[in-house]
C-alpha cells in the first residue's frame, strides 16, 4: 500500500519484457492483468490508463502495452480500458 501501484507496474512490465521464457512471461501478464482489473487498489491506476490524458499515463499505457503483447487476450483487455476501441478490434480480427 505504501508503494505506487504505477512505479510497481512499469518495474514489472519493463523486468518481463526482458524475460527469455516467455511462457513464463505469458503467465506473469494473465496474472498482473488480471488484478490490474479486478483489484480496488488499483482503481487510480485504472483510471489513469482510462483517460490517458498526461505524458506519464500514456508512457504507462506504452511500457505495458510492450509486456502485455505476451498474452493476446491480456493485451486486449488492456486497449479496452484505456479505451483505444479500434485498435482492440484490430486486434481480435488479428486472433
Amino acid at each position: 500500500m505504501l508503494l505506487s501501484p504505477e512505479d510497481i507496474y512499469k518495474t514489472l512490465s519493463e523486468t518481463i519484457a526482458n524475460e527469455s521464457d516467455s511462457n513464463f512471461a505469458s503467465i506473469m501478464v494473465k496474472i498482473l492483468s488480471s488484478i490490474l482489473l479486478t483489484s480496488t487498489e488499483l482503481h487510480d491506476l485504472r483510471v489513469k490508463l482510462k483517460t490517458l490524458q498526461t505524458k506519464e499515463s500514456a508512457d504507462l499505457f506504452v511500457c505495458l502495452y510492450k509486456t502485455w503483447c505476451h498474452h493476446p487476450i491480456a493485451l486486449v483487455a488492456l486497449c479496452f480500458l484505456s479505451q483505444n476501441y479500434d485498435h482492440a478490434c484490430k486486434l481480435v480480427q488479428l486472433l
